[in-house]
C-alpha cells in the first residue's frame, strides 16, 4: 500500500428519507452533530447535503447550509466537501458553495436515468410520514426520472469553480461519465490530483459488481494518468462491500447514511460514526491504515484548514 485510504463519510444526502430511519440526520444540529461524530470515527472528509429543518426534504437555501457549515468549521476540522447537484441551473447549483467556500465541492458529471423508486424498496421504505417523501419515491411520475447534467451546466459549474479555486469531486454514475469528464478537462486546467468518486448501484448507472469497479478504475488509469484520487462507494446494502473492493483496488472509500441505512437485515446503522467505526476496523483487519485529515489534504493538495 502506497497510502494510506481516505474515508469520506456521505452524512444525509438527498435520496433517503427521514421515515427510512430515525438515525438518518436532518436537521441541521443532527448534521453537525453527526458530521463530527463521524470525523472523531476517523472519517477525513465530510460529503454534506442540505435538509430542510421543517420536514427534511432536500434543500439548497443558503439558511440550513449556513448553519451546517459553520457548525462543523467551529468543532472539527475535516474537510467540507459540500454537493452542488440541486438547482436548474449551474449558478443555482454551486450559489451557496460560492457563499461558503468548502474545500471540495462536488459536480456530477452525466444525466442518467435515476431509478430512485428501487431506494425505497432496497431500504425497506413502505411508509411515510411526509408528503414530500411518498411523492419522491412512489409518486406519480417516480419512473420518468432523469437527472440533467448536460455538458453546457457541467461545463458551466466546472469554469465556475476554477474561478473561485476550489477543488472538485467529480462524480461518475457510470463508465461514459469518465468520457464526459476527460472531454471537458481536454480544454481546461483544474487542481491535481483530480478527485473522481464512483458512485455506483444506483438503478440507471453501473452496478456495484467488482468487474465494473475494476473496469471503471482502469479507465480512469487511461484517460487521467495516475494523478487522480479516486474514491469508491456504492449505494444500497452493498456499501461496505464495494467500499472495500476499492480500498483493494488502490482507491480511497466513501461510507455514510446517505449511501445506506442498514448494517444486515433489520438492523438500522445507528449513526454515520457506526459506519464509520467498521469500516476502519475492516480495513485495519485487512492491514489497511486511515488517512488522518492532514494526511488527506496532503494527498489531496488541500493546503492547511479553511478558515470559519
Amino acid at each position: 500500500m502506497t497510502h494510506p485510504t481516505i474515508i469520506t463519510c456521505a452524512v444525509t444526502g438527498s435520496g433517503l428519507t427521514p421515515s427510512m430511519s430515525p438515525h438518518l440526520p436532518w436537521r441541521p444540529q443532527d448534521i453537525v452533530d453527526q458530521s463530527v461524530g463521524a470525523a472523531e470515527a476517523g472519517a477525513a472528509i465530510l460529503h454534506l447535503h442540505a435538509r430542510d429543518p421543517k420536514d427534511g426534504r432536500p434543500t439548497n437555501d443558503i439558511g440550513p447550509w449556513r448553519e451546517i457549515v459553520t457548525g462543523i468549521r467551529e468543532r472539527s476540522d475535516a474537510i467540507v466537501n459540500m454537493s452542488a447537484s440541486r438547482g436548474a441551473t449551474a449558478d443555482e447549483r454551486v450559489s451557496a458553495v460560492l457563499e461558503l467556500r468548502p474545500e471540495i465541492a462536488t459536480v456530477i458529471v452525466g444525466s442518467m436515468n435515476y431509478g430512485r423508486f428501487a431506494k425505497a424498496t432496497d431500504q425497506k421504505a413502505g411508509e411515510f410520514t411526509h408528503a414530500w417523501e411518498r411523492d419522491l419515491l412512489a409518486g406519480a411520475d417516480v419512473r420518468e426520472v432523469v437527472t440533467s447534467n448536460t455538458f453546457g451546466k457541467i461545463g458551466r459549474m466546472i469554469d465556475i469553480l476554477i474561478d473561485a479555486d476550489i477543488a472538485m469531486e467529480f462524480e461518475c454514475y457510470d463508465v461514459g461519465h469518465l468520457h464526459i469528464l476527460d472531454h471537458h478537462l481536454s480544454t481546461r486546467t483544474v487542481r491535481r490530483p483530480l478527485i473522481i468518486q464512483f458512485l455506483t448501484g444506483i438503478l440507471g448507472g453501473i452496478t456495484s459488481h467488482i468487474d465494473h469497479l475494476v473496469h471503471l478504475r482502469q479507465t480512469v488509469d487511461r484517460l487521467f494518468g495516475r494523478d487522480c484520487a479516486v474514491f469508491t462507494h456504492g449505494t444500497g446494502t452493498g456499501n461496505m462491500r464495494a467500499a472495500i473492493s476499492g480500498a483493494l483496488m488502490g482507491t480511497h472509500l466513501r461510507v455514510g447514511q446517505e449511501d445506506n441505512l442498514f448494517e444486515r437485515d433489520g438492523v438500522l446503522f445507528a449513526s454515520n460514526a457506526a459506519q464509520v467505526e467498521k469500516i476502519r476496523r475492516i480495513l485495519g483487519d485487512l492491514n489497511f491504515r486511515h488517512a488522518e485529515v492532514s494526511e488527506a489534504r496532503r494527498i489531496l493538495s488541500l493546503g492547511g484548514a479553511a478558515a470559519a
